[in-house]
């Protein structure tokens, strides 16, 4: 239906990263890849979706973003990324943030941030915010950082309460279904480990190993759907995990050289944002391939909503957005 090409920050390309969407808009985030620092968050109109209306940019010259959600009834953006400590001045941190980013009355984000907690590690891979156990108030903000990082719990309303924290080899994501949490992480031998969180402030939880490994510096995101988890492995491609039972019921491979970033299920459908081949898509059942859409550059994150699906797709493509039929 349309494709918005990323910009330029600092002199250097921009790669969409993440997708949130909210009635008629959609929030894109972006980052430079490498060492680099620059990043934007633009918010664009959709109800024509066929030329989405750009409706506010905002730049930051010395942070990445690399991940965002929807939250609290929808007046929240909530991002995940990275800043230069060098111009931060922060001292508990190699470079990790996680930001609270509120929503005017029409739904644009604010130029500043109401909050920004530094994190272990050189940066934040994903940013979950989950609603607060009964008789409690103010969401739980689930954070997980890279290499030598960890995940971290944030209460909405103030960054400086922390629920609780853990050190990991190598954090890669969150995501949630009911009163289950399922964290993915890294044991740099080749393997993975799951953790299945309660959600009850205990932050007790269960651990089981899967044989296939993360990478190391991809987005390797994660869906929870019922009983099951839907794991974008990179090189391993997608698994899809019984959490009963702890065991892996599923995997899928493409034919091609692209890495599994990002996965989304919905009505059925697996929507697997596979790197340079493309958006995939597989039966949620079985994880046989329904159909493929390759584009120039690399398919990073998929968002959808009804019957429109957005792709970040790196910084070739940016944006594109596809229309179901």
């Amino acid at each position: 239906m349309a494709e918005v090409s990323p910009n330029q920050v600092n002199g250097f390309n921009l790669s969409a990263t993440a997708v949130a969407t909210l009635d008629d808009k959609v929030y894109v985030t972006y980052h430079i890849r490498g060492e680099e620092y620059g990043g934007e968050i633009l918010t664009f109109d959709v109800s024509n979706s066929s030329q989405p209306k750009l409706l506010k940019s905002i730049v930051d010259l010395d942070a990445d973003f690399n991940d965002l959600m929807m939250g609290q009834g929808n007046v929240n953006l909530w991002v995940a990324g990275a800043r230069n400590v060098d111009v931060s001045g922060y001292n508990n941190t190699n470079g990790a943030v996680a930001l609270k980013i509120r929503l005017t009355g029409a739904d644009l984000p604010q130029n500043n941030a109401e909050w920004e907690a530094p994190l272990a590690s050189y940066s934040a891979s994903s940013i979950t915010r989950v609603p607060p156990p009964a008789g409690q108030s103010n969401g739980r903000i689930f954070v997980t950082s890279g290499s030598n990082g960890g995940i971290s719990v944030i209460r909405g309303n103030d960054e400086n309460q922390i629920f609780h924290t853990r050190s990991v080899v190598n954090a890669k994501h969150f995501d949630y279904d009911n009163n289950r949490g399922v964290f993915l992480r890294g044991n740099g031998d080749g393997t993975s480990s799951i953790d299945i969180y309660k959600l009850d402030d205990s932050f007790d939880y269960e651990t089981f190993t899967i044989p296939f490994d993360v990478t190391p510096l991809g987005k390797n995101g994660i869906d929870v759907e019922g009983d099951f988890a839907y794991l974008a492995m990179g090189a391993d491609g997608l698994v899809k995990v019984d959490l009963v039972n702890k065991t892996v019921v599923e995997t899928f491979s493409s034919n091609g050289n692209g890495l599994a970033n990002a996965v989304k299920v919905a009505d059925g459908v697996v929507y697997l944002a596979n790197g340079s081949d493309g958006l995939i898509l597989l039966d949620e059942a079985d994880l046989t391939q329904l159909s493929s859409y390759k584009y120039d550059g690399s398919c990073n994150y998929v968002a959808v909503k009804d019957n429109l699906v957005f792709v970040a797709n790196g910084s070739t493509g940016g944006l594109i957005i596809l229309q179901k039929q």
